[in-house]
This record gives C-alpha cells, sequence and structure tokens, in this order.
C-alpha cells in the first residue's frame, strides 16, 4: 500500500481532491482523518488526511497497462516502462524492433497513441494529467531538430526581412518552434490554420 497525506477545509473537499489527483474511486482508497495541531486556537484548522491505496491502482500503472492493451491489439511487440509519475505528468518509455512502426510518418502514429491515451485516460478527470510517451528518445531528438530549424529560420527572416511559413506540425512540434524563438527581439511566430496540424509563420519586426 502507497499512503499519501491530503489537506482541505472539509472532509468531503480532501476526499474529492484526493480522488481527483490519484484518479481512483473511493471504494480503491481507505483514509484516516487526523486533527491538525495549531498554536493558534481561533484559527481554523485544517482537515488532514491520510490515503492509502493500492500501488496497482496508480494512474501510472493504468497508463502503461492501457498502452500495452493498445500495442498488442496492433500487433506490435514491446516493452513499456514508467519513467515518471507525479500529479501533473506521467512519462512511459517504449522499447520495441517495431518502433519505426510506432513512431510512424514524422512521429504522427506516436502522437496519436499519445493523444489517445491522454483523452481516454484523463476522461471525466478534474485535474489533467498529461501523459507522455516516447520511444528510442525520439521526442528529445525531434525536439533538438526543430530548435535547430527555428533557429536556422528565425536567422534567414532577419537576414531577408520576409516571412518564412513553414510545413503544417502537430501541437508537439509547433510549441517548440514558438519557445524557441519567443525571446528573439527581431521575429515573432503565429499559427496559421485550423484543426490539429497548422502551419508556422516566422515574420520579421523591427528591434526597434
Amino acid at each position: 500500500m502507497i499512503t499519501r497525506e491530503f489537506k482541505g477545509n472539509s472532509k468531503e473537499e480532501v476526499i474529492k481532491k484526493a480522488l481527483d489527483i490519484l484518479k481512483l474511486r473511493e471504494d480503491q482508497i481507505e483514509i484516516i482523518f487526523e486533527d491538525e495541531n495549531s498554536i493558534l486556537p481561533f484559527v481554523k484548522k485544517k482537515v488532514i488526511a491520510k490515503v492509502s491505496f493500492d500501488e496497482d491502482d496508480m494512474f501510472g500503472n493504468k497508463c502503461l497497462m492501457f498502452i500495452k492493451d493498445l500495442l498488442e491489439k496492433m500487433n506490435i511487440e514491446a516493452k513499456i516502462y514508467l519513467i515518471e509519475e507525479n500529479d501533473l505528468k506521467v512519462v512511459i518509455e517504449i522499447e520495441s524492433p517495431d518502433s519505426a512502426l510506432i513512431i510512424g510518418k514524422k512521429g504522427q502514429t506516436l502522437e496519436a497513441i499519445q493523444t489517445i491515451a491522454n483523452v481516454i485516460l484523463n476522461k471525466n478527470a478534474s485535474n489533467w494529467t498529461k501523459i507522455v510517451i516516447d520511444i528510442e528518445d525520439y521526442r528529445n531528438r525531434k525536439e533538438r531538430n526543430l530548435k535547430n530549424l527555428a533557429n536556422k529560420i528565425a536567422a534567414q527572416v532577419r537576414n531577408s526581412k520576409k516571412s518564412v511559413i513553414l510545413e503544417p506540425m502537430n501541437p508537439f512540434e509547433r510549441r517548440i518552434i514558438h519557445m524557441a524563438l519567443q525571446d528573439d527581439k527581431e521575429v515573432e511566430t503565429e499559427s496559421l490554420g485550423e484543426g490539429l496540424l497548422k502551419k508556422i509563420k516566422v515574420k520579421y519586426i523591427s528591434s526597434n
């Protein structure tokens, strides 16, 4: 069993907070309430709860099982590892001889798997926990390449003072381009289009 501490203004608030963060049902947890010690008797005390739950019920493990089942249905052999888990993010690493198939053209299959996992596993959750899925360090390599591309295009725009429109990108790719150039005083970025895939326009702005 794993035990975590939660605080709130009422027992109901503490239970709701614990269930939202842990993404568990009430019948999957054990709760022991405690009184908060305070040296100021006129200050309203917080409700403290020790919440215990089975490790197998943790959100990260649910993510592992979901990805495992999904890849099995795709007839893909893979080992899946939970790299990181906290209230904000779960990081999963895949190891497979079919890595190219999982990544897909320009990472589209990997991005689709991650999107499906995020939507289904966070369904009805009050607090969204981002699920990041990677294989063979693809995302880090992709991020480095996109940053290099952003800097190259920014230099081109600064020299020519003409805008450049990049090919359609998914949200992950666009975010890296925007972040890479956000502090550049001579260029700015703008997303163009609708839907999941959008183009990015890198345009020149006067430093004055």
